[in-house]
């Protein structure tokens, strides 16, 4: 490892104070280090051999995004609160520097998933997801009917606020608040969750990831059309009606995520949701 880039905001590292430090580091032990003042546009990607980021799991998603499938690990610190996706706390992170500068250190792999709309008079759109896709109701008070095919074999009709459908790294996301099942962030797999269903025996279900899911928007009053929102990780992408379809899948390209070592994801488990 000789190039790296830091990912840093300003709101939550005054001044870039922290990233300056890393910087002068990592440059003190013969390394090439350049601070990403974020939000700032993709580019350079390829230059780094690594990415630290300096946030909460909202900045590891965004940089997630940015480095998926270019092969470059990202090393999260934890300016945040939960932070499951970082893998070290503020205070140990010239630890954690030596450790990644002696090559003790692991990658690992985690899925994306993509997702395609394919409206009436619209055609195809593309997004991709870290944590989930979330197919929901635009206006309070209203509900939304999905129709949810796993490989076109009908999984279930759904009257509920939205549908989630979560990867195993982001299980512990807003799946976690939806009572929806964690999964270890290793495992291949998708989980749909409903929120807030109408009826009370509709639960999440896990999936292979090679799976195919086919999401259709139905008609909950015959009065009007069912509106719907999908988002990415947060993020508003399109807006769906009934006829339309989402196709959600495993993406073809992964993110790698830097771990240490010496604070498992059971022990992140049990320090973060233990908390009172």
């Amino acid at each position: 490892m000789t190039n790296f880039f830091i990912l840093s905001d300003a709101k939550k590292d005054h001044n870039f104070e922290t990233a300056e430090e890393i910087k002068r580091y990592l440059e003190n032990n013969r390394k090439c280090a350049r601070i990403i003042k974020v939000p700032a546009p993709a580019g350079g990607e390829s230059w780094a051999d690594m990415a630290i980021v300096l946030g909460g799991d909202g900045s590891m998603i965004q940089a997630a995004k940015r480095f998926a499938g270019k092969g470059v690990p990202i090393l999260g610190v934890n300016f945040g609160t939960l932070g499951f996706l970082t893998e070290v706390e503020k205070p140990k992170i010239r630890t954690a520097l030596d450790s990644v500068l002696a090559g003790k250190f692991m990658v690992e792999k985690r899925m994306a998933l993509t997702g395609r709309v394919l409206r009436k008079s619209y055609g195809e759109e593309i997004g991709l997801a870290v944590n989930e896709f979330i197919i929901g109701k635009q206006d309070f008070g209203h509900m939304i009917t999905t129709r949810v095919y796993v490989d076109d074999e009908l999984l279930d009709t759904y009257v509920a606020d939205a549908i989630l459908v979560s990867t195993p790294t982001g299980s512990t996301a807003y799946n976690l608040s939806a009572a929806g099942p964690v999964l270890a962030p290793g495992m291949e797999a998708m989980i749909i969750t409903p929120i807030c269903p109408h009826s009370l025996n509709k639960r999440s279900l896990v999936v292979s990831a090679d799976a195919k899911l086919r999401i259709e928007v139905g008609r909950t009053k015959e009065q009007y059309p069912d509106e719907a929102a999908i988002r990415g990780d947060g993020q508003m992408l399109w807006t769906v009606s009934t006829g339309d379809i989402i196709w959600v899948e495993k993406a073809d390209t992964t993110f790698d995520m830097v771990s240490l070592g010496d604070v498992s994801f059971f022990d992140k488990m049990r320090s973060k949701l233990n908390r009172d």
